[in-house]
C-alpha cells in the first residue's frame, strides 16, 4: 500500500492533568459499579475469538465515554478474553474545526486509559481503522486533509508500537490509515474509509495486499473499514454515509477471497450477506433504527468465535448494558438497504 500523507509527527499533548485524572477516575469507578460480567454470558468459544466493537464517541471534544464502553472493555477482559478485538472506527470525538488543538490528543489519551490501556495490560491485541470522527480523509477544494489536525492526532498516537503488540504485521506503509496484518489463521486488510471515496488507487493497492503471501496462506480473510459498502440505518440512508461504488467494491473482494467486511458507521447492528459476502455492521454504543424494521435500535457489542476447519463463523450479539445476548429472532430477515439489500447471514447466532 502507498505510504500514508506524509510521516506521522510526535507532538507534544499538553493534557490538563487534573481535569484529565479525574476522568480516568469516574471512568475507573463507572467500570466497577457497572461491569458485573459473568462466564454464563460467554459463548461456545472457537478456535479463535474476536470482539468487534466501536462507534462509542460521544459529542464533540468529549473526554469521557458513556458507562457502556467502560462495561463493555470488563466483559472482555474478564469473560470473552478474545484473540483479537477489531475496532471499525468513532473511537474518538473529533470532526470539528472549533476543537483546541491540544483537545485531539487528550482525546486520545482518554481512549487509552479507558479502552487501548485495559486491553494491553490483559494482552489483548487490538487493532483499528479510522472513523470520519477520528481522521476523517475529506478534503477541502485546494487537495489539503479538511481535517488534518484529526489526521495527525491520530497518527501520533497510534505511531506508539504498543498498539501493535500480538500482531503479525504484513503491510505497514500506509499506518494506520490502510496497512494489513495476520493474527494466526486470519488475515485482516484495514482500508481508509473515513470518508466515502476509497479511490482507484487505493482499490488497486488493497487488491494487490489481498494477493500478497500472507494474504493467500491465511484461512480467513477479513477486510475492515469504516463506512460501511450499504446504508442499513435510518438517516444513513444516503450518499456520503456508505462508500462510493459499492459493488465493485464487493467484486474485488470477493474475486480476492475475502470472507468478510467489517463496518461501523451506520450506528446500526446487522450481520449480513450481500451477493457472496459477509457483511458485518458493528453498530456501537448508541443506535439508529435498521430500515424497514420494528426492533428497537440498541447498542451492540459482537463476539465472533470462528473454526477455520470447517470454516465455522459464529456472532453473538451483545447489548452493552449488563451485557446482555441479543435474539436473532427479533432482527429481519433481510433489510432493504441503500444501495442494496442484505439477508440476514446464517453466522448469526442466539
Amino acid at each position: 500500500m502507498r505510504r500514508a500523507d506524509g510521516p506521522a509527527r510526535r507532538r507534544s499533548r499538553p493534557r490538563g492533568f487534573i481535569a484529565w485524572s479525574a476522568v480516568w477516575l469516574a471512568t475507573c469507578i463507572l467500570a466497577v459499579a457497572y461491569a458485573q460480567p459473568t462466564e454464563a454470558l460467554a459463548p461456545s468459544r472457537g478456535a479463535l475469538r474476536v470482539v468487534v466493537f466501536g462507534d462509542f464517541n460521544g459529542p464533540y471534544g468529549r473526554l469521557d465515554y458513556p458507562p457502556a464502553v467502560a462495561r463493555t472493555v470488563a466483559a472482555i477482559v474478564e469473560v470473552w478474553r478474545p484473540d483479537l478485538v477489531l475496532l471499525p472506527g468513532d473511537l474518538v470525538a473529533g470532526q470539528s474545526r472549533a476543537l483546541p488543538d491540544e483537545r485531539f490528543a487528550a482525546m486520545w489519551d482518554a481512549f487509552d486509559a479507558v479502552v487501548a490501556a485495559p486491553l494491553r495490560a490483559a494482552g489483548i491485541p487490538y487493532a483499528a481503522t479510522m472513523g470520519n470522527h477520528d481522521a476523517s480523509k475529506l478534503r477541502n477544494a485546494d487537495g489539503g486533509f479538511a481535517f488534518a489536525r484529526e489526521r495527525e492526532a491520530a497518527a501520533a498516537y497510534w505511531q506508539d508500537p504498543r498498539h501493535l503488540a500480538g500482531l503479525e504485521l504484513v503491510d505497514a506503509d500506509g499506518y494506520p490509515f490502510a496497512w494489513s496484518f495476520r493474527l494466526g489463521p486470519l488475515f485482516v486488510a484495514v482500508v481508509d474509509a473515513s470518508g466515502p471515496v476509497v479511490d482507484e488507487d487505493e482499490r488497486a493497492d488493497l487488491r494487490a495486499t489481498l494477493r500478497s503471501p500472507a494474504a493467500r496462506s491465511a484461512g480467513l480473510r477479513w477486510v475492515m473499514g469504516h463506512l460501511p459498502l450499504l446504508g442499513i440505518a435510518e438517516g444513513r440512508a444516503r450518499e456520503g454515509e456508505v462508500l462510493w461504488r459499492a459493488e465493485a467494491l464487493r467484486d474485488l473482494l470477493l474475486d480476492e477471497g475475502v470472507d468478510t467486511y467489517v463496518s461501523g458507521h451506520q450506528a446500526a447492528f446487522y450481520a449480513g450477506r450481500w451477493g457472496g459476502l459477509e457483511l458485518l455492521f458493528a453498530g456501537g454504543v448508541g443506535a439508529r433504527p435498521l430500515l424497514g424494521a420494528s426492533v428497537p435500535p440498541r447498542s451492540v457489542v459482537n463476539v465472533v468465535d470462528i473454526e477455520l476447519d470447517a470454516l465455522d463463523v459464529r456472532i453473538v450479539a451483545f447489548a452493552p448494558s449488563g451485557p446482555t445476548r441479543l435474539s436473532d429472532a427479533l432482527m429481519p430477515a433481510r433489510v432493504e438497504g441503500f444501495g442494496g439489500v442484505v439477508m440476514r447471514s446464517p453466522r448469526w447466532s442466539d
